[in-house]
């Protein structure tokens, strides 16, 4: 029998150790993940990501562009009118997470094309714990007619090619007037540049339009970046921290506050197992200003000093740590020493971005958008609408079916489903365009697109327990209370009580019929 022969344990140690400091450097290997939605961005996409991919070799190490599948994060319908914004999140990860273990990638670059692409990379990352850096492509300019389509569609004369019930060229006009000139900003620009807070991309990268010759430089300083942050092997759960995500959260806030993005951020903390003590956190968002009014626009917005001036009047104003020491070595209150145009940020948009909201349908807690807050809406006492989808509820809006002053509330939006949580957008947009904005609120266990002017609570949970949300009915009186953070449906405990049960017996019945069926 021929003898087994191994490696002599101290050269292998040493091959090891020599391996995992990086001094064969050369074997190392960045991956530079593209995720592209039409074949306009795709050559965009591909020149960032040959620049990237030059300078990584230029520097020593080896790289290798990996193209995502088409994921188009918006599918539509315009046969029936409908509307769905699926949570890709899930699959993309999982994807990348395949693609990064196979082509056992030492580091990352994600150039993506959405919210959904840009979380989902980064899940990917934080699973395999790779150094990793967003590259975002830029900004997406409201004046491009297709972006105006995207808004305007849902009324029904774009989806339909049918007699509106809306008056379309007071809906253009409305948004149009919202949305300002120049560029929009999104909930994907947001997240965008809360990553450079978190330092998960390069400084202004995420302010810097896709036109500009800047994104190439801002391309050659990514690829330097990620080389030595692969050259040192830093983790990303050094990155993903404790205080990056808190500076995140406050950031969100300064920005006039996202329910999605502050559940993206949950995410990205429950996958790299960080206690944020949420509650916490969020407990404090009253006090926290809304430093710059995103509906001036991305130009406003860059004009007094971007991201690193909004950060600088968060420091003056105490909001975050000026003394933080990121993982590059680097003090945040050093690196805004030279902005000269952050004064303007600290005279706050509004007294409130976010509301914290408690009570017997939010489990956890509820986080309310006020963007049309007004005095008589302190305090709300009505009947609510129950709805199961956001196209329900829109049917019932342009139908004219919904009460003055009646609480919209869609449930069963589909958070523990295949498909992830919904997104209600429709409803939105159809009381916006109706004027009903300021006559009608959304209770919801799904979000409501950040880009509307409609007041909406949204149930969010680090564990996506929604509450008792799905146990209201039509008819119920609701109470929400804004100026003590309180929702709660007027029925006793004993009634609560007998619709949990019939709910679960109705949910455990469902599953055994259709396997009966089968």
């Amino acid at each position: 029998m021929a003898k087994l022969k191994l490696k002599n344990i101290d050269n292998l140690s040493i091959e090891l150790k020599n391996k995992f400091n990086g001094i064969n450097s050369g074997e190392m290997k960045i991956g530079i993940i593209v995720s592209v939605d039409n074949f306009n961005d795709r050559n965009y996409s591909k020149l960032l990501a040959s620049v990237i991919e030059k300078e990584i070799i230029k520097n020593g190490l080896e790289a290798e562009i990996v193209f995502m599948p088409s994921l188009n994060e918006r599918f539509r319908n315009f046969n029936d009118n409908n509307y769905v914004l699926p949570n890709y999140k899930k699959q993309i990860a999982n994807f990348l997470e395949l693609t990064l273990f196979e082509k056992a990638f030492d580091g990352v670059v994600f150039i993506p094309s959405g919210f959904n692409s840009v979380l989902g990379s980064l899940i990917s990352s934080i699973r395999l714990n790779l150094p990793t850096l967003v590259l975002p492509q830029g900004l997406t300019p409201v004046t491009e007619n297709s972006n105006l389509n995207d808004v305007l569609y849902l009324p029904g004369e774009v989806a339909n090619n049918t007699k509106s019930v809306f008056d379309m060229e007071n809906v253009k006009n409305s948004f149009n007037e919202y949305l300002g000139s120049g560029s929009n900003f999104t909930t994907e620009n947001i997240f965008n540049v809360i990553l450079e807070i978190m330092e998960l991309s390069v400084k202004n990268s995420a302010t810097t339009l896709a036109a500009s010759y800047e994104k190439e430089e801002q391309a050659i300083l990514t690829a330097q970046t990620i080389v030595s942050l692969t050259k040192n092997r830093l983790p990303l759960n050094r990155m993903i921290n404790k205080k990056s995500i808190h500076n995140a959260f406050m950031l969100n806030l300064c920005l006039g506050g996202s329910p999605i993005i502050i559940d993206a951020l949950m995410q990205l903390s429950k996958e790299a197992e960080l206690d944020l003590e949420i509650n916490k956190i969020l407990g404090n968002a009253k006090d926290v200003p809304v430093l710059y009014d995103t509906h001036n626009g991305f130009e406003s917005y860059l004009k007094k000093g971007g991201t690193w001036g909004l950060i600088k009047a968060m420091i003056k104003e105490k909001i975050i740590d000026g003394n933080y020491k990121t993982f590059t070595d680097s003090i945040l209150s050093d690196e805004v020493k030279e902005i000269k145009v952050y004064e303007e940020f600290c005279i706050p948009a509004k007294k409130e971005s976010i509301i914290i909201m408690r009570g017997n349908i939010a489990e956890k807690f509820a986080i309310t958008k006020t963007t049309t807050l007004t005095d008589d809406k302190t305090k709300v006492i009505a009947n609510v609408q129950v709805f199961s989808s956001d196209q329900e509820a829109y049917n019932a809006v342009i139908n004219k079916a919904i009460t003055n002053n009646a609480v919209i509330v869609i449930k069963d939006c589909g958070k523990n489903t295949e498909t992830g949580e919904t997104t209600i957008y429709q409803t939105a947009l159809a009381l916006e365009s109706m004027g009903l904005q300021d006559k009608n609120i959304i209770v919801t266990d799904g979000f409501v697109m950040d880009d509307t002017k409609v007041i909406s609570i949204s149930m969010c949970s680090p564990d996506s327990n929604s509450g008792n949300i799905k146990y209201v009915k039509d008819g119920d009186e609701i109470e929400i209370d804004f100026i003590k953070g309180r929702i709660n449906i007027e029925v006793n405990a004993k009634e609560m009580n007998l619709r949990q049960k019939k709910y679960v017996k109705e949910h455990k019945l469902l599953p055994k019929y259709i396997t009966n069926v089968k």
